[in-house]
Formats: structure tokens, C-alpha cells, sequence
């Protein structure tokens, strides 16, 4: 993940301080929306055709994907593609955004795909959501498999970062935003129950549900996949002391 112009707590940190600053609570996150609160208009390729070809022409020449026009206010993106790749990509562009990029260098693509990765999957997020395989995470962040695979380096990164020099402001500003009084504890989703529509904390499966009477009489067992162990037993010993210490100072 080196070689950055911008190194990749920055990039972490303003990914971290963008959620925060939309308010958003639970993942996956809605991109959509995301974009609004920082006042872009979003159009597809296809209806940017049909009312503006001049900026069409001008998108398409340079991303198949997608493309922000900074000036006004407008990012378009190829509905054509798959709907992971389309939120990455439009997270993409509103990395451009926030990092201030105004040329074409290589190495703003690279800062970009990786405020995309860390907004859509914060690693502090994956840590607490305790995720066992590359799928997993692509499952639950709704992330392409490429996309999952490139978070899951990452956090073993995060990680070993977090070992070295314990945790960086971001991470306590998003503990201290995703903590939830009610829950006691960190919460990375907020679904509700299908039947009777009572809130469920940190549901990792699709079909949320109470653990009461409203539990489904035969939950979904989910598949055996292969694994990208992200911590041993000797790092998880060392993050929750970590942890302690810097949350309980202990």
C-alpha cells in the first residue's frame, strides 16, 4: 500500500472523518447518499447521454467506470456495471474530491482506490465485525471480490500498524461515532427485524431478526470459505490490550 503522496493514515483519516461528517451509522453504506450531503448530482452514463452528449463525450473519454466534473458539481457513472464495482467507483471520485486531486498522476488513482476501500470498509469496522474469509467481507461491505481481497491486505496492514503504534485518532473518533450506549459497544450494523420491527445490533446475516420469539426456526448457516485469518490468537491478545488500554486507560 506504499508509495503514496499522501500517506495512508491520512487517506484513512479523511475516509474516517467523511463518514462521520455524513452521520452514517450502520454498513454498507449508501453511496447515493453520501454523495448528496456533499452536494454533487449524481447521473448514469445513459442520462447523461440523453441530456447533456457534450458531457457524456467528455466522461466516457476519460473513465469507463465513472467521472466527477468538480466545477459542477456532477458525477457520472456506467449503470451498466456491476452495482459493487459502481459503488467503489463512486467512491472513487468522491476520494478525488476530498483529497484535492487536479491532475491525472498515477499515484492520485492509487490514494483514491484507497479512500474508496477505507470509506466503504473501515478497518476498525472489520475488526469488530469479526469477519472470517475475503467473502465475507465482500458479503456484508457489498464489495467485488477484487475489492474485498484488496481491504482484507490491508487490514492484516492496519493491523500490524495498530501493534507498532497503538491507535491513531481516527480510529478513536470513529469508535466514539459508532459506539452505541444501547448496544454497550461498537456497532457496525443497524437492521431491523423483518418481523416485528424491532432494531438489531451487528446482524451479519441478510434476514435480520430478533434472538427472541421472532427468531427464524432455522437461521441460515453460513458457508465454509476460504479464510484470510486476518489475526492470530497472539495479535487479537495484543489489539484487546491495546484496546484497554486505550479506551479504559488500563
Amino acid at each position: 500500500m506504499g508509495g503514496f503522496a499522501l500517506d495512508c493514515n491520512q487517506i484513512r483519516k479523511v475516509a474516517a472523518n467523511a463518514l462521520i461528517t455524513c452521520n452514517i451509522h450502520s454498513f454498507p453504506i449508501d453511496c447515493f447518499a453520501i454523495l448528496k450531503q456533499y452536494g454533487f448530482r449524481v447521473y448514469s452514463y445513459l442520462e447523461l447521454q440523453k441530456k447533456k452528449p457534450e458531457l457524456y463525450n467528455l466522461c466516457i473519454s476519460y473513465s469507463q467506470d465513472a467521472f466527477c466534473i468538480n466545477s459542477l458539481n456532477l458525477i457520472a457513472y456506467n449503470s451498466q456495471k456491476s452495482a459493487n464495482r459502481i459503488r467503489f467507483s463512486l467512491m472513487h471520485e468522491l476520494g478525488h474530491h476530498l483529497l484535492r486531486h487536479r491532475n491525472d498522476l498515477p499515484s492520485n488513482e492509487d490514494e483514491a482506490n484507497y479512500f474508496a476501500s477505507n470509506i466503504l470498509a473501515p478497518r476498525i469496522a472489520m475488526y469488530y465485525a469479526h469477519l472470517k474469509s475475503v467473502n465475507e467481507v465482500g458479503q456484508f461491505f457489498n464489495l467485488s471480490s477484487s475489492a474485498a481481497y484488496y481491504a482484507a491486505q490491508d487490514f492484516s496492514e492496519w493491523c500490524q500498524d495498530v501493534r507498532r503504534n497503538g491507535m491513531h485518532s481516527y480510529d478513536k473518533d470513529l469508535y466514539q461515532h459508532f459506539y452505541n450506549p444501547d448496544y454497550k459497544g461498537f456497532v457496525y450494523s443497524i437492521r431491523t427485524c423483518a418481523f416485528c420491527g424491532a432494531r438489531v445490533y451487528n446482524c451479519l446475516d441478510f434476514e435480520a431478526h430478533c434472538s427472541g420469539a421472532c427468531k427464524l426456526p432455522d437461521e441460515p448457516v453460513r458457508k465454509k470459505t476460504h479464510a484470510f485469518t486476518p489475526l492470530s490468537d497472539d495479535d487479537s491478545r495484543i489489539l484487546r490490550r491495546l484496546e484497554n488500554k486505550w479506551l479504559y486507560d488500563f
